[in-house]
């Protein structure tokens, strides 16, 4: 049909918000981080304006916007124009969109422009509750006593919509009904259930803007009757198509935001309706609400119990994966510490010790936090633990820990790495610095900074990385951080900082390692004072004995 827009959606899922479904509208959809896209996410990882979904012929269109990270179909790069169809899945970043389109499902609202209509009967919902129960009419009390009984059970939220719809059938007897939370635009819906009086019947279930607005926007119940004599009705084209004669539709209310919408509909002249009927599919739709809600925050407290538990067990596994520092090494004396911010780390740290006495140190800050980077973290001691085996100079090892994670990290992470090798018998130490915080060599008359760095791990596969060394004199020290140290924020004050951290270190030289780790974490904790910490703090320590 000319002019006919394909009706399709995408699901947005990403760790920096809950998942919510974008309705495809217009020519063009813009995805980025600019605040003016049509679907605006702040993933780092994301250009400005990162790609685009394009009306093209009748068929939505995937475009890249010349993005520096990249878009990806189903795990290939867009190298050119695709046209999407249902079941697709784009990859931004962190952030990834399901396509899904609606030109075939029968059980989903679809909103359509119309004209203005005007509802028969409208009810703001903050006067549901003054029906006139002089009335007489015990049916619709019966009926509330019977569904608020029927709620009463919990189910899980899976079957608690097909539930509500079923009763809502049972109870009231519409041509069909249906009940739809709304997403964040406040204009579609991510959730429906529709049910049917006629099994044969497979029309499409429609509302339009105009109800919807007045239901979700003035917050009220209403009724539309007797469409085919009302000449304002007659002109809502998504009301006439459908032959309907009545349609009841009242919001899902929680505190004083809609949540959903409640709809039911009554064929040609099944039943004439009534301002009661109104009132009756209002607190309906309370009820449901409430009962969704409080299934939401039961599952919801279950699941989060259940996250903490693995949480748990995950974080005292990582712990067990971080080693304890090396003791009886004559000469010297070694420390590694991790201070997470949240139950999993993505900050590393490791020793090997060699038979012919030489001792490897490593440490390391995967981008990202929590399980993600703690899953990363353990992947990276293990190769560090293989590669370590053959004795290689640090930077050999770096590219080979470098090849490893290119291969296995997801799209736009990477890591920062510093290792070094002692060789116990002379003082000097060999490393390699894979784009990580500047270390601090603790000298006798000064603290330097060695600021010379190579690219990160997993931008590259083949990366080269320089072999580099020092001299730990008797009383040196040499301090690896993470940049959860340097940029550790007090309340008020700015961070922490390299020059602050040097001052700190300058009259340490001769200290052991222990005390050299206690002076760090005390300036860490004495900056950051009640605050949180904002990022994993880790460190090593290796000091020469004076």
């Amino acid at each position: 049909m000319e002019g006919h827009v394909p009706r399709a959606e995408v699901t947005v899922y990403s760790p920096l918000f809950s998942p919510f479904r974008h309705s495809l509208q217009g020519q063009a959809v813009s995805i980025g981080r600019a605040s003016e896209c049509s679907i605006p996410i702040k993933d780092r990882y994301l250009s400005r304006k990162h790609a685009e979904i394009v009306l093209v012929e009748g068929m939505w269109v995937l475009k890249d916007c010349g993005s520096a990270n990249g878009t990806y179909l189903n795990g290939t790069r867009v190298d050119r124009d695709y046209t999407l169809k249902t079941g697709d899945r784009i990859r931004l970043g962190d952030t990834e969109l399901l396509f899904e389109s609606q030109e075939h499902n029968t059980d989903r609202f679809v909103a359509i422009e119309d004209r203005h209509a005007s509802a028969t009967i409208a009810i703001p919902i903050n006067e549901i509750d003054s029906m006139a129960l002089e009335s007489g009419d015990l049916s619709k009390l019966q009926t509330l006593n019977a569904l608020s009984r029927e709620l009463i059970e919990d189910r899980p939220m899976e079957e608690l919509f097909g539930f509500i719809i079923d009763r809502v059938m049972q109870h009231l007897r519409p041509s069909r009904a249906a009940l739809g939370l709304l997403g964040a635009d406040g204009k579609s819906f991510v959730n429906v259930e529709v049910r049917r009086q006629d099994r044969s019947d497979s029309s499409e279930l429609r509302i339009s803007h105009t109800l919807l607005a007045e239901v979700v926007e003035e917050k009220k119940a209403l009724a539309f009757m007797d469409v085919s004599v009302d000449e304002k009705l007659s002109r809502a084209q998504s009301i006439i198509m459908q032959g309907i004669h009545s349609i009841l539709c009242a919001p899902l209310t929680i505190g004083d935001s809609v949540v959903g919408v409640l709809y039911v509909d009554y064929l040609f002249n099944q039943r004439a309706i009534s301002e009661e009927d109104v009132r009756l599919v209002a607190q309906i739709a309370r009820f449901a609400a409430i009962k969704l809600e409080t299934t939401r925050l039961r599952e919801e407290a279950i699941q989060k119990r259940i996250m903490d538990e693995e949480l748990k067990t995950a974080s005292v596994i990582q712990r067990r994966l971080l080693p304890p520092s090396p003791t009886g090494i004559p000469g010297y004396s070694f420390v590694g510490r991790n201070r997470p911010c949240r139950t999993i780390s993505g900050d590393y740290y490791d020793f090997v010790t060699r038979p012919n006495g030489r001792v490897y140190f490593v440490i390391a800050d995967v981008s990202g936090k929590g399980v993600t980077a703690g899953l990363m973290m353990a992947g990276l001691q293990a190769a560090f633990r293989i590669f370590s085996k053959n004795d290689p100079p640090p930077a050999e090892l770096v590219s080979q820990l470098n090849e490893a994670l290119k291969d296995n990290l997801p799209q736009s992470k990477f890591v920062t790495l510093f290792l070094g090798r002692l060789d116990t018998a002379t003082g000097v130490i060999e490393y390699a610095n894979a784009g990580h915080t500047p270390p601090l060599h603790v000298r006798r008359e000064q603290v330097d900074e060695l600021i010379e760095t190579d690219l990160l791990l997993g931008v590259v596969t083949r990366a080269e990385y320089n072999n580099r060394t020092l001299l730990l004199e008797p009383g040196d020290s040499l301090v690896l951080f993470t940049d959860g140290v340097t940029d550790a924020e007090g309340g008020t004050g700015p961070e922490l900082g390299t020059v602050e951290l040097m001052k700190a270190l300058s009259p340490l030289h001769g200290a052991g390692a222990t005390e050299v780790g206690n002076a760090i974490e005390e300036a860490v904790l004495q900056h950051v004072g009640d605050a949180p910490l904002a990022d994993d703090v880790t460190l090593i320590v290796v000091s020469r004995n004076a």
